[in-house]
Protein backbone atom coordinates (compact mmCIF):
# COMPACT_ATOMS: atom_id res chain seq x y z
CA UNK A 1 0.00 0.00 0.00
CA UNK A 2 1.04 3.45 -0.93
CA UNK A 3 2.01 6.47 1.38
CA UNK A 4 -0.34 8.93 0.64
CA UNK A 5 0.50 12.61 2.07
CA UNK A 6 -1.78 15.39 3.01
CA UNK A 7 -0.26 19.21 4.25
CA UNK A 8 0.66 19.48 7.22
CA UNK A 9 -1.94 21.66 9.09
CA UNK A 10 -2.75 21.75 13.33
CA UNK A 11 -1.75 23.39 16.31
CA UNK A 12 2.09 23.11 17.91
CA UNK A 13 2.36 19.73 19.46
CA UNK A 14 5.44 20.88 21.31
CA UNK A 15 3.28 23.87 23.45
CA UNK A 16 0.87 20.65 24.47
CA UNK A 17 3.47 18.56 25.39
CA UNK A 18 5.31 21.47 27.49
CA UNK A 19 2.35 22.45 29.37
CA UNK A 20 1.56 25.85 26.85
CA UNK A 21 -1.34 26.88 25.12
CA UNK A 22 -1.05 26.48 21.85
CA UNK A 23 -2.01 28.74 19.55
CA UNK A 24 -4.87 28.40 16.54
CA UNK A 25 -3.42 25.86 14.16
CA UNK A 26 -0.94 26.53 11.00
CA UNK A 27 0.59 25.35 7.79
CA UNK A 28 4.26 23.96 9.13
CA UNK A 29 7.43 24.40 6.88
CA UNK A 30 10.84 23.44 7.00
CA UNK A 31 13.29 25.14 8.51
CA UNK A 32 15.89 24.37 6.02
CA UNK A 33 14.27 25.41 3.17
CA UNK A 34 11.24 26.84 3.74
CA UNK A 35 9.09 24.20 1.89
CA UNK A 36 6.10 23.03 3.00
CA UNK A 37 5.62 19.49 5.12
CA UNK A 38 3.37 16.97 4.62
CA UNK A 39 2.32 14.11 6.83
CA UNK A 40 2.36 10.44 5.72
CA UNK A 41 0.13 7.09 6.28
CA UNK A 42 2.70 6.02 7.49
CA UNK A 43 3.60 8.80 10.50
CA UNK A 44 6.20 10.21 8.14
CA UNK A 45 6.71 13.79 7.94
CA UNK A 46 8.02 14.93 4.42
CA UNK A 47 9.06 18.51 3.06
CA UNK A 48 7.57 19.14 -0.31
CA UNK A 49 10.24 21.29 -1.57
CA UNK A 50 13.71 18.69 -0.56
CA UNK A 51 11.59 16.22 0.24
CA UNK A 52 13.61 15.49 2.84
CA UNK A 53 11.67 12.99 5.14
CA UNK A 54 11.99 11.51 8.73
CA UNK A 55 9.34 9.73 11.08
CA UNK A 56 7.44 12.03 13.50
CA UNK A 57 9.33 11.56 16.32
CA UNK A 58 12.48 13.02 15.05
CA UNK A 59 10.86 16.37 13.76
CA UNK A 60 10.87 19.40 16.42
CA UNK A 61 8.53 22.67 16.50
CA UNK A 62 8.53 26.01 16.52
CA UNK A 63 5.66 28.46 16.53
CA UNK A 64 5.13 31.81 17.12
CA UNK A 65 5.10 31.15 21.06
CA UNK A 66 8.31 29.83 21.18
CA UNK A 67 10.34 31.00 17.67
CA UNK A 68 13.53 30.38 16.66
CA UNK A 69 13.54 27.33 19.59
CA UNK A 70 12.68 24.15 18.42
CA UNK A 71 11.06 21.31 20.70
CA UNK A 72 10.19 18.31 20.70
CA UNK A 73 6.93 16.56 21.19
CA UNK A 74 5.70 13.34 22.48
CA UNK A 75 3.25 10.94 20.56
CA UNK A 76 0.29 11.21 22.61
CA UNK A 77 0.70 15.06 22.28
CA UNK A 78 1.10 15.04 18.71
CA UNK A 79 -1.61 12.79 18.13
CA UNK A 80 -3.68 15.08 20.32
CA UNK A 81 -3.23 18.04 18.22
CA UNK A 82 -3.37 16.65 15.14
CA UNK A 83 -6.72 14.81 15.59
CA UNK A 84 -8.04 18.39 16.83
CA UNK A 85 -7.23 19.22 13.12
CA UNK A 86 -10.63 19.07 11.06
CA UNK A 87 -8.40 20.40 8.10
CA UNK A 88 -6.51 17.07 8.26
CA UNK A 89 -9.38 14.92 9.03
CA UNK A 90 -11.09 16.35 5.71
CA UNK A 91 -8.03 15.75 3.57
CA UNK A 92 -7.41 12.64 4.51
CA UNK A 93 -10.25 10.81 6.31
CA UNK A 94 -10.91 8.70 8.90
CA UNK A 95 -9.27 5.67 7.97
CA UNK A 96 -6.20 7.29 6.91
CA UNK A 97 -5.94 9.25 10.39
CA UNK A 98 -5.98 5.77 11.70
CA UNK A 99 -2.99 4.80 9.68
CA UNK A 100 -0.96 8.18 10.92
CA UNK A 101 -2.13 6.59 14.60
CA UNK A 102 -1.23 3.13 14.29
CA UNK A 103 1.90 4.31 13.09
CA UNK A 104 3.08 6.38 15.51
CA UNK A 105 4.28 4.55 18.45
CA UNK A 106 5.58 5.61 21.41
CA UNK A 107 8.50 7.51 22.45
Amino acid sequence: MSVVYHRLYFSCPACAASGQRAGPPTYWYHSDCDGPLDIGSDATVRCSRCYFASHIRHWRYSCANHQGDYRSTTSSHFASSMSMSAALLAAGGRSWLISILGNLSDW
